[in-house]
């Protein structure tokens, strides 16, 4: 989903040939509240093309985490580096017009617009065109308009949605909504794609769509994906690495069979029998 305002699949040889350089890195980032550390001196990478989960218990840190990689955060410690470009934190506008996306751990949709039009939301940053020129809707803000409208119904039929287009998301069940959510994101053509519980509250057929979602997300559009989510069967089976935080500290870095062999994690969350 890069680049061209329809989307257009990335080949699995061009793909995998991608995979495996660094997109982002956090080095040695530390974040504090008052005298509430968040974060502590927290270091890991993210490659081109794969799913990196982050996971622990409540209160580990890992909104904070996304919140410092989407800028939202500002980190008294530590570098962030996106595509080359060191930073001692990002700014929002820089995230979003530099190809990071994210879903939020609540729904954040407005509640009485369409399912069409909150996607078109996503759009927002690659419109060219000024207010005056979009209220007259003429011309080029017209043609503008159509193509990125197009753009946005490629999308709602990628996510299977076709038949909640003209649906206030208040409406929607909660899956559903989340799946809009995730289609807003999409609409900006991320390069990174943030996902904050994307399955909390589903039901597991909800899951399960969420799930081949997200892996075609990743192998058809070539996109990046960093994944906070609870459900140890969705990260194990989705992830291709994991870093796992615990009251701030990272206490692992590795595939999915390293970190549940991990001791630590096991003590720290996974709540195994030695």
């Amino acid at each position: 989903m890069k680049a061209d305002v329809e989307t257009r699949p990335v080949s699995a040889s061009a793909a995998a040939k991608a995979r495996g350089d660094v997109l982002l890195s956090v080095d040695n980032v530390s974040l504090s509240f008052g005298g509430v550390r968040a974060l502590r001196d927290v270091s890991f990478d993210i490659r081109k093309g794969e799913i990196r989960a982050i996971i622990g218990p409540n209160g580990a840190g890992k909104t904070s985490m996304l919140n410092v990689i989407n800028g939202f955060y500002h980190p008294q410690g530590g570098i962030i580096t996106f595509k080359g470009k060191r930073r001692h934190d990002m700014r929002p506008y820089l995230a979003a017009s530099q190809g990071i996306a994210r879903t939020f751990q609540n729904v954040a949709l407005f509640r009485g617009m369409s399912t069409l039009d909150n996607i078109m939301t996503g759009r927002t940053l690659k419109m060219r065109r000024g207010i005056l020129a979009q209220a007259i809707y003429w011309g080029a803000s017209q043609r503008e308009e159509i193509r990125h409208r197009k753009a946005v119904e490629h999308i709602i039929d990628f996510l299977e949605i076709k038949h909640i287009r003209k649906t206030p998301v208040g409406k929607l069940p909660y899956g559903l909504q989340k799946r809009v959510e995730l289609g807003r994101a999409l609409a900006t053509e991320p390069e990174l794609l943030l996902l904050d519980e994307p399955m909390a509250g589903m039901n597991l057929e909800e899951k399960q769509d969420m799930s081949r979602f997200i892996l075609t997300v990743r192998d058809t559009f070539d996109t990046t994906i960093a994944l906070i989510e609870h459900d140890m069967g969705v990260v194990m089976d989705l992830s291709d690495r994991i870093v796992v935080l615990d009251y701030g500290r990272k206490i692992a870095d590795g595939t999915p069979g390293e970190v549940q062999r991990n001791q630590a994690v096991i003590d720290a969350y996974l709540g195994i029998p030695h």
